[in-house]
């Protein structure tokens, strides 16, 4: 799987918050503002996320710790996760993905988020 980040909100990379939400172009300008903006790429192969699996942004790699029940949906629909880097060990968002390293990736205009399975 596939996207390509099309805009990033004023307010939607902050590195004091290790996460990043992400959203299809159908989010309100309010959810805009503080999100990724992205579109999947066609024709889109969808697959289960699971623990070990990979996201890359471009070239940066990160694993994924835990995935979220509702995440694969959400994307699905309305393109939305959110990327926590941070440790889930107190609290886990079922709309979110853990991943590791705990460094928020370099994100422009044009950045590819691939989804990997794990080797």
């Amino acid at each position: 799987m596939q996207s390509k980040v099309i805009q990033i909100g004023e307010k939607a990379i902050d590195i004091k918050e290790p996460m990043i939400i992400l959203f299809d172009d159908s989010a309100t300008p309010p959810l805009q503002e503080v999100s990724i903006i992205h579109r999947f790429l066609e024709p889109q192969e969808w697959f289960e996320l699971e623990d070990g699996d990979r996201i890359l942004f471009d070239d940066q790699e990160y694993r994924i710790s835990y995935v979220g029940t509702h995440v694969l949906k959400n994307l699905q629909s309305i393109g939305h996760t959110t990327m926590m880097f941070k440790n889930w060990d107190d609290e886990r968002l079922e709309t979110s993905i853990y991943l590791t390293p705990y460094i928020l990736p370099t994100i422009t205009d044009g950045t590819t988020i691939t989804y990997k399975k794990k080797d």
